[in-house]
């Protein structure tokens, strides 16, 4: 279901789909509670990451929607089942995290693997990416760093797969309405000192809309990876980021040259596919 999603939403996104949403438009932000919300999900720690994603500016959330809808009538979160201490939290978090057999068959992981969960990257108003410690609404967030090497003629692929545990499904709803105007607001970011996307185009769909059949929300960004470390030419960037309840789960793919994107989107699919089924088995309502 995640791997349909993805694929109507790249659809959208690259004007092919029948959307008439354009790039930053926002999921539905119906609930949201903007005090003290953390915003985009994914963190990272190093120089070596390769990956981005972290809370917005306290900016209003986007005035444009895309597939309002219904909340995920096929997951109910038990409060009994839900992480109230930093212990519970990271058990949770390392529970559910996407590692390299997340992505398919010669994946491997990289250096360091995991991020501080304590640490929460921050887009600047320069579209500068920078660590600061959590907000007041996030309880944890881990992201996990794999890469598949180069080989047979194509590039490196890099990867990092990012669980975060909001307080309230209000504020993690927040979340996901700031990453799309993230990208509407910065459609070209600096990562690391030698690491930029550019050209971003980001969509969102609510339950039920663009084939998301699996999520509360769902949200795709694509653009262009510049990383000297992996060749002078721009390769792919596809962030996937889904909510299920106060849980986000995003993951991003970077690189390969040589790689088609739907080679990118599969394998991302994957590795979010199996971290939505890890939550629902974690935290869902036992029937």
């Amino acid at each position: 279901m995640v791997v349909c999603a993805s694929l109507a939403l790249l659809a959208a996104c690259s004007g092919e789909g029948e959307s008439g949403a354009g790039p930053g438009a926002a999921t539905s932000a119906a609930g949201s509670d903007p005090a003290g919300s953390g915003t985009t999900s994914a963190g990272s720690d190093t120089a070596d990451s390769g990956s981005r994603s972290g809370t917005g500016t306290g900016t209003a959330a986007p005035t444009g929607q895309l597939g309002a809808g219904p909340a995920d009538p096929s997951f109910r979160a038990d409060p009994a089942r839900l992480p109230e201490t930093r212990s519970q939290t990271l058990r949770l978090l390392r529970a559910v995290t996407a590692g390299p057999d997340g992505y398919g068959p010669g994946y491997e992981r990289r250096t360091p693997y995991e991020s501080d969960p304590a640490d929460w990257p921050v887009l600047g108003t320069d579209c500068v990416w920078r660590q600061e410690s959590l907000p007041a609404g996030v309880l944890g967030s881990l992201t996990r760093y794999s890469r598949l090497p180069a080989g047979a003629g194509k590039g490196e692929v890099r990867t990092a797969a990012t669980v975060t545990v909001h307080r309230t499904a209000g504020r993690a709803d927040w979340e996901m309405a700031e990453t799309l105007e993230e990208a509407l607001r910065c459609p070209d970011q600096q990562l690391r000192a030698t690491e930029r996307i550019s050209g971003l185009n980001s969509i969102g769909a609510g339950y039920g809309a663009n084939g998301n059949t699996s999520a509360d929300d769902v949200l795709l960004e694509m653009g262009k990876y510049l990383n000297p470390d992996l060749g002078e030419k721009a390769t792919s960037y596809v962030w996937d980021q889904v909510r299920l309840g106060p849980v986000t789960i995003a993951v991003v793919v970077e690189g390969g040259e040589g790689y088609a994107q739907g080679d990118l989107l599969a394998a991302q699919a994957r590795a979010v596919a199996a971290m939505e089924t890890k939550v629902r088995s974690e935290l869902g309502a036992r029937k």
